[in-house]
């Protein structure tokens, strides 16, 4: 469908709103307002520290050992000339012949200043809602969210200073297009991409503030119809903490990422869009259809609290550059109940908003270290080179580029401050978000063959990719990786069963069980080794839910108690394939087969709803446990407090990079929220 085609469509459903909605002669304007301004707020209570971000990067007071090797390419006795013609296939450990002289271990400290993040979420919050309604069956909704960080934390990363070794002062440059991302200080809210425009079309966004509409549409109702068109969120399922028929929208992570309240479900997560909607009743048979234009998920950006992507690596964001602005999804869901049972079909073709990683080129000319004398001798050997060698590879005697700078501008890897300086780096961070160190240099060599030009080779052990990498961040001091996001469309089926007991005995009565089960066929994901060609696998997610309300006595209200386990076949929690998992700093990931996750969650209002306790569990059966206590006070005079702690163990049992919690084993806190309502 062109992008003719699909304005047509949004046209035509405009239209058929507005024109059946004419107000009535004798229609009453009905105009109700609702306002909340709020501040959150998330102490650290741990030693432990995002590790993703530059001046809390776990080699920031550790000192790494390295040691430059001999390329093997450079001299072989397979060729009689003394030289390799082949596509720099190894056997072995080829790379295992130290220089003399050239050992060189490295405190990444040195070169970034590192800090402490105590406060770790500060933000003021305004939200706004007005509802027109002009006759009984049409009406506007319009919600505002306004929030602003004042970037009040104990050390905030400015490149310009914090990158020591940059003579000019200049910290990161040429970072592919994304200035207001990696160059300047944390960028709070700004979500752009590879253009420098904003993703969200409807969101106002800068380094420490942004506004968005939640809600921004035309409601037209008449008999068993609705019909909504406009900036909206749909929610789908009744699973808490796990999406599994919850699939039209994508989650904004950039505001306390996941840690919020867990009984918000992803009420305050869900990325609003541009969605025109019907909801049909026919007796029993509810028909929910909707056509939206394609959002996707929304990552907190480099050296933020939340930032989950280390920032040694530069993300290029293609929802522009790669034509996703102009992509339709589509879905529609059927739902019925039946006295005690009831059944739910899904059904959605989409762009998953996740996206997919991969190396991409860099485009940026940067050079060797000039300071180094391996990185200089790297230089001058590769400027002797015969010159004009484009398709040849035979790195020891031929360049396919007028110097290095201009063959890495060809590949993933720039020579740049704030990037990775160790071969120990490389693997713990491989390991950390679940990729797979040796592959991931050999998907960016097949990937980008210029590699091969500066001398870089297939690796067959982890031993031959440490000397590899070693002898590389020596000659550049620091590398920085680069990586694009990338999107796929799927196709996702899911069914749904409901049960509710009948019994006389009051603990068995009133038990509700919902089962969900989601289906994808050839659903693309992240490879391993973040190589240009995806991994396709079939994937079927499981999800049982056990709810009931019960009163421990007549003077309390009822208190709902909830039971969840989540079964998946292929990926985790939040997207990433299991074949990365397992790896350590000193070995590749063997993957895991499936992974399981329990939630246990309990709500308990007191009388007049004074006080709400709650709590909730997430389990990775594996060995990870996220548990949250939270108390709502309602203080009144419309102000409502809210005080939780979020405790987050990653190595509970089991190996700690099989389980997903082990990946934010940094994020224990104490947060409060008080919030007046008006």
């Amino acid at each position: 469908m062109n992008v003719k085609s699909k304005l047509g469509i949004w046209k035509a459903s405009v239209a058929a709103i507005l024109g059946t909605c004419s107000v009535a002669a004798h229609a009453e304007l009905n105009i109700n307002f609702s306002h909340f301004v709020r501040v959150d707020s998330a102490y650290r209570t741990t030693s432990k520290q995002n590790l993703n971000n530059q001046r809390t990067n776990s080699f920031n007071n550790r000192t790494a050992p390295r040691q430059a090797y001999v390329p093997p390419n450079i001299v072989s006795l397979n060729s009689p000339l003394g030289v390799v013609t082949g596509a720099g296939e190894t056997s072995g450990n080829d790379w295992n012949v130290p220089l003399p002289g050239f050992s060189d271990p490295v405190t990444r400290g040195e070169y970034i200043r590192d800090g402490e993040q105590e406060l770790s979420y500060l933000s003021l919050r305004l939200e706004s809602e007005m509802q027109v309604k002009f006759n009984r069956n049409f009406r506007f909704i319009g919600r505002v969210r306004a929030a602003y960080d004042p970037g009040l934390y104990s050390d905030t990363f400015d490149p310009g200073s914090d990158i020591l070794q940059d003579p000019a002062g200049n910290g990161l440059i040429g970072a592919g297009g994304r200035a207001e991302i990696y160059e300047s200080e944390p960028n709070y809210y700004e979500a752009i991409g590879r253009n420098g425009r904003n993703v969200n079309p409807l969101e106002f966004a800068h380094e420490n503030y942004m506004v968005d509409f939640p809600a921004l549409m035309f409601e037209y109702k008449t008999g068993n119809l609705t019909m909504r068109v406009g900036n909206q969120q749909i929610a789908w399922g009744q699973a808490l903490l796990f999406q599994t028929l919850d699939v039209p929208n994508g989650l904004d992570l950039r505001r306390h990422s996941l840690l919020d309240r867990g009984f918000e479900e992803f009420s305050d997560k869900r990325v609003p869009r541009l969605t025109f909607r019907t909801t049909h009743q026919w007796k029993s048979l509810v028909t929910d259809f909707y056509v939206s234009k394609f959002q996707p998920t929304i990552l907190g950006n480099a050296n933020t609290p939340y930032n989950v992507i280390p920032t040694q690596f530069t993300v290029q964001e293609n929802y522009y550059s790669g034509g996703y602005d102009n992509k339709i999804d589509g879905g529609i869901r059927f739902k019925a109940d039946y006295g005690s049972w009831g059944w739910q079909a899904v059904f959605a073709s989409r762009y998953n908003p996740l996206g997919t990683f991969r190396w991409a080129a860099t485009g940026v000319v940067t050079e060797l270290d000039q300071a180094s004398t391996f990185g200089l001798a790297a230089s001058t050997a590769y400027a002797v080179k015969l010159p004009g060698c484009d398709g040849v590879q035979n790195p020891a005697i031929c360049r396919n580029s007028d110097s290095v700078g201009e063959a890495l501008a060809k590949t993933p890897f720039a020579a740049q401050p704030g990037g990775v300086l160790s071969a120990d780096e490389w693997f713990t961070y491989a390991a950390d978000v679940r990729l797979d160190g040796v592959d991931g240099l050999n998907q960016a060599l097949l990937g980008f063959p210029d590699l091969r030009d500066i001398y870089v080779t297939l690796s067959d052990s982890y031993e031959e990719s440490y000397n590899q990498l070693n002898s590389l961040f020596i000659a550049s001091q620091s590398f920085r990786g680069f990586i694009e996001r990338e999107y796929h469309r799927e196709s996702v089926f899911g069914l749904g069963g409901v049960y509710i007991t009948e019994a006389e005995n009051e603990w068995l009565n009133q038990i509700i069980f919902n089962l969900e089960a989601q289906y994808t066929p050839d659903r693309v994901f992240t490879q391993k080794g973040l190589g240009v060609n995806f991994l396709e696998k079939d994937e079927y997610i499981l999800s049982l839910v056990v709810e009931k309300w019960t009163r421990w006595s007549e003077y309390f209200p009822a208190a709902y108690l909830v039971g969840q386990f989540q079964h998946r076949s292929e990926s985790d929690i939040v997207g990433r394939h299991l074949s990365g998992y397992g790896g350590t700093p000193t070995g590749v990931p063997d993957g895991i087969p499936n992974s399981n996750y329990v939630v246990l969650a309990a709500l308990q209002p007191w009388p007049e709803r004074k006080y709400i306790l709650e709590f909730a569990t997430l389990i990775d059966t594996r060995g990870g446990v996220l548990i949250q206590p939270l108390v709502q006070w309602n203080v009144g005079s419309g102000i409502i407090a809210e005080f939780y702690y979020n405790y987050v163990q990653g190595h509970a049992w089991g190996k700690p990079t099989d389980n997903f919690l082990d990946t934010a084993d940094w994020a224990d806190e104490l947060a409060m929220r008080v919030k007046f309502q008006f």
